[in-house]
């Protein structure tokens, strides 16, 4: 096993020795093997409340919350599928199912995604129970610019810094973590946020991967319901239906799992989808209009049933069809949530932790909700990207990479021809201009150019950003792109497509200065 660099490990406990279980984060997985060797013990430092991840050997349901409340330990997060984050002085884990207990590396609170933008602006997530005026003063104290913005969910700041300095950040006891800011966050856009898959005893965190997922029945299978509770009158209620139903849709055609109407709310295996108001029946009320839009409870086991999957929205809201509070937008993201995903660390994903107007699933996307079901059924095999994938840890194409991802896949998430399976041959593409992999440049906007190629032919040439731009090329067999920068790392991912909807796809990382 491997031993925190933050202090080692903690243990307040009577076991003799490890019994399995696995805590998986996003920059590795931490495997806990059986050993008949001593528990290691080291206490903390005197009178100062610590953060630690603490993995049970089975799910940490409310009594063990409340049990470890008694003992004035403070449960700030559930990781899934049997692990808490918790804050305590003094940790008292005496009797309790405990396997494992340390504080984070500081390496597991930088965002693999991050090394991809060496500079500009990020998004760091502190612990929710530490103070935000402190925070900013500590993440000044190493160098950051703290970066005002309303649109924020409260515990995030934006920052802008070095990146030599994060990990210095990162070493802080109070920062939870650290991941790319998405362009709409730097630029100020009115941009609002999500806090996350929940769960009866708290949310999951940014730095965990997904859970899961829905289980599969005796035949192999995976068939979800779900069953409108209540309505908004805000839009008509045939569009509703149709927006929400298009939401699951948009996730069952990339993946091995059906979700089809319920015919009563309550069944197992029923994502309930409801519009309320404040309080509503569990922990997580509403706060009228402009605040929390939406919450969605992960499936089993970080939620029992009747709550498994079950999604809420924020009936106060001035939801639209296409407008700012777009509810298919909102419904894809909180779709996700209802399937199994976490958030990912991805700007141009639909599940980073911020909405914004969707019409469907990134290439990032589609590798989460794959690794949870696999693709569907009858479908043409997909090659995998290389790189980081930001909710479920799988690849997802990043710069100077080539691959092909799964059909359909892309910005706008569908391509051309999404969904047919006749051509099994994806097309070529090659960036032509600039004819480096890694340039730099203190122009606002690079033009791009390239070839691509077919055994059928090129239907559409498309790109995307790192900080969340993306567009279409024009031209196919050659095609060119005006591609706008931020300040900072800005990865510019061509992808093109065949009639088939398969598609290539080839990077290039354009720092501006």
């Amino acid at each position: 096993m491997r031993y925190s660099k933050l202090g080692a490990i903690l243990l307040l406990f009577a076991h003799a020795g490890w019994t399995g279980g696995v805590i998986r984060l996003k920059t590795r997985t931490i495997e806990i093997a059986d050993s008949s060797a001593p528990v290691p013990t080291v206490r903390p430092r005197p009178g100062v409340s610590q953060h630690y991840l603490i993995l049970f050997g089975s799910y940490p349901g409310p009594d063990v919350v409340a049990e470890l409340q008694s003992r004035r330990a403070q449960v700030l997060a559930y990781v899934p599928e049997n692990g808490l984050m918790v804050s305590a002085v003094k940790l008292n884990l005496r009797g309790l199912d405990v396997v494992w207990v340390g504080p984070m590396d500081p390496s597991d609170k930088i965002s693999p995604l991050v090394s991809k933008q060496p500079m500009g602006s990020y998004l760091v997530m502190w612990h929710p129970d530490t103070d935000a005026v402190n925070d900013a003063e500590l993440a000044q104290n190493l160098g950051f610019t703290v970066i005002p913005n309303s649109h924020l969910l409260v515990g995030q700041s934006l920052v802008s810094g070095a990146y030599s300095a994060l990990p210095s950040l990162a070493r802080l006891d109070q920062v939870a973590y650290i991941l790319p800011a998405a362009a709409e966050l730097q630029n100020g856009d009115a941009i609002m946020g999500c806090g996350g898959a929940t769960t009866a005893i708290g949310p999951a965190p940014q730095y965990v991967e997904a859970n899961s997922g829905w289980k599969r029945d005796a035949n192999g299978k995976v068939a979800v319901g779900y069953y409108f509770e209540s309505l908004t009158p805000v839009i008509p209620e045939s569009a509703v239906r149709s927006e929400i139903a298009r939401a699951f849709a948009v996730w069952t055609q990339y993946a091995n799992i059906t979700v089809a109407p319920a015919t009563q709310p309550g069944l197992a295996g029923t994502i309930d989808v409801l519009f309320a108001r404040y309080a509503h029946g569990d922990a997580y009320p509403f706060n009228g209009p402009g605040g929390i839009i939406a919450h969605t409870f992960y499936p089993p086991p970080g939620n029992r049933e009747p709550l498994a999957g079950d999604m809420h929205l924020n009936a106060d809201e001035s939801w639209s069809v296409g407008g700012k509070v777009d509810l298919f937008s909102v419904a894809l993201h909180e779709a996700g949530h209802a399937l199994g995903l976490g958030h990912s660390d991805d700007p141009a994903s639909v599940m980073y932790p911020y909405y914004r107007l969707q019409t469907g699933l990134t290439a990032d996307d589609i590798a989460g909700i794959q690794a949870l079901y696999g693709a569907p059924a009858g479908s043409a095999p997909g090659g995998s990207s290389s790189g980081n994938a930001g909710s479920s840890g799988t690849g997802a194409g990043n710069a100077g990479n080539s691959g092909t991802p799964p059909a359909g896949s892309g910005a706008g998430a569908t391509g051309p021809g999404a969904g047919k399976t006749t051509d099994a041959v994806p097309p070529t593409v090659t960036i032509v201009s600039p004819g480096s992999s890694m340039v730099s440049t203190m122009a606002a906007t690079i033009t791009i150019s390239g070839t691509a190629s077919d055994n059928v032919g090129v239907s559409s040439v498309g790109w995307t950003t790192s900080t969340g731009g993306s567009g279409t090329a024009a031209g196919t067999t050659s095609w060119s792109a005006s591609v706008p920068l931020l300040v900072g790392t800005n990865t510019i991912t061509v992808r093109a497509y065949d009639a088939a909807g398969k598609s290539s796809w080839r990077a290039v990382t354009v720092v501006r200065n």
